[in-house]
């Protein structure tokens, strides 16, 4: 498969990809994705230059996990919920988790990544894909007209864009919907505009750069009355012991625990 005609900012969805795909080849046990491994033995990339990106390689795959685990804990609490992953990527998730029978599960992206996608992740009575920018809002009217409960999953994806544009974005969806959850991942804020320096995202054409984090997530609450942080989970203290050890000494340093951490947010609009 031909993927150098994608964007920079798509192209990264291959970072996690092939993070994903080496833990299972691997069998590191942070994560499981037969998806991701079937899907780089079949497509027309270099992965090899992401070779040196440990860090992200186990960063991603925490993540994963994280989030993978807080979609369960919703899902065991209201199992006819409404799913939507805004920039999905090429993220087999509905898969990994078993293929919850929820009442619907989308996976949202730009029509270039949803046409890669169907060529490896084929849709189903369950889960359909919107060929869709997240801030094409009509979105959020097919995902409202179930009446069931919404959890909006959005990973590797809210650091991409400035910060005005990632508040309209959550003050939108405040206007949009009376309750709602949202997970996502919040960049390591001393990684803010740092890109260049990043172990994967450097080998990106086009140069993208992180735009967006808070020293501070329950900043968040203070944009609009609905929005409250129900949990906070800094990556480090998920590690397993993965990252290497001056890492793991680093992160003990609370100025360091509170900076260079990668957070995983659960958000509720109530």
């Amino acid at each position: 498969m031909e993927t150098r005609k994608l964007t920079s900012i798509p192209e990264t969805m291959l970072i996690p990809l092939w993070a994903r795909a080496t833990e299972t080849e691997n069998r590191g046990g942070l994560i499981y994705d037969e998806t991701a491994k079937r899907i780089i033995s079949n497509i027309d990339y270099d992965f090899t230059k992401f070779k040196n990106g440990k860090l992200s390689q186990v960063g991603c795959c925490i993540r994963a996990k994280l989030i993978d685990s807080d979609t369960k804990n919703f899902l065991s609490r209201h199992p006819d919920a409404v799913v939507i992953q805004l920039g999905a990527g090429l993220d087999a998730r509905w898969q990994r988790m078993g293929f919850p029978k929820v009442t619907h599960w989308f996976d949202l992206d730009l029509k270039e990544t949803i046409d890669l996608r169907r060529q490896f992740i084929p849709e189903t009575e369950y889960n359909t894909y919107l060929e869709l920018s997240m801030f094409d809002y009509q979105w959020i009217e097919k995902v409202k007209s179930f009446g069931k409960p919404v959890l909006i999953i959005i990973e590797g994806v809210l650091m991409y864009f400035k910060p005005e544009e990632v508040k309209k974005f959550f003050l939108t969806l405040c206007g949009q919907f009376s309750e709602a959850t949202i997970l996502f991942d919040m960049l390591a804020f001393l990684a803010l505009k740092h890109g260049k320096h990043h172990d994967t995202v450097r080998k990106m054409e086009g140069n993208p750069e992180f735009l967006w984090s808070e020293l501070e997530t329950r900043t968040m609450e203070t944009w609009h009355g609905k929005l409250h942080i129900a949990h906070e989970y800094y990556m480090s203290d998920y590690d397993e012991k993965r990252f290497p050890l001056l890492v793991r000494l680093l992160y003990r340093i609370p100025y360091f625990y509170k900076r260079f951490n990668q957070r995983i947010v659960e958000v509720e609009i109530k």
